[in-house]
């Protein structure tokens, strides 16, 4: 355990951000349109009030601004296999990034119709290639793609899969992800 101190946050504000989060995320996968989205409809969802709202948040983008940071920090803490924090040591990153998405799936179908998040979840799956890159040249194994291609393809699959609402494991995913780069040549 490291000697710093994490600072302890009131429940009551960290259910009350919870609350805000899955009332906009509830009202953005009911395809209403962003442009009339407002802070008053995420209260009445929320079944908070405007006030309160602005307690927190500065407006809607701060809110998913705030919402897209601590889910991609989560992501990459799980994917890190230095961190204290990962609970699935052993796993391959893949596995992790995509249980990740499995567990978070409505926020993902929603954000990643986003293109900053998009771009941030492709420098993620580029960062988990890379290592796994380095690893397969080590062993004499090489990718057979770039490994840009191989994250924006990835990519492309990972959203089909939130869009078709998961229809396969994490585990099995990242199965089939690993096999179609790993072929030897004939």
């Amino acid at each position: 355990m490291s000697n710093h101190k994490k600072v302890k946050v009131d429940p009551r504000i960290l259910r009350t951000k919870r609350m805000f989060k899955e009332a906009l995320i509830s009202l953005l996968t009911e395809n209403v349109d962003k442009s009339k989205l407002t802070v008053q409809k995420i209260a009445e969802r929320s079944e908070l009030n405007r006030a309160t709202f602005y307690l927190h948040y500065r407006d809607i983008e701060d809110l998913m601004e705030q919402m897209t940071d601590e889910i991609l920090g989560e992501l990459s803490e799980k994917i890190n296999p230095h961190s204290v924090e990962n609970p699935s040591k052993g796993y391959p990153p893949l596995v992790s990034f995509l249980e990740h998405i499995y567990q978070h799936g409505g926020l993902f179908h929603v954000m990643l119709e986003n293109k900053d998040f998009r771009t941030r979840i492709f420098n993620i799956l580029l960062e988990i290639i890379t290592l796994k890159g380095e690893e397969k040249m080590a062993k004499g194994n090489p990718f057979l793609v770039p490994t840009e291609i191989m994250a924006s393809s990835t990519l492309g699959i990972v959203t089909w899969w939130v869009q078709a609402e998961m229809p396969y494991s994490p585990s099995y995913l990242a199965k089939q992800i690993i096999l179609m780069y790993s072929k030897k040549k004939e």
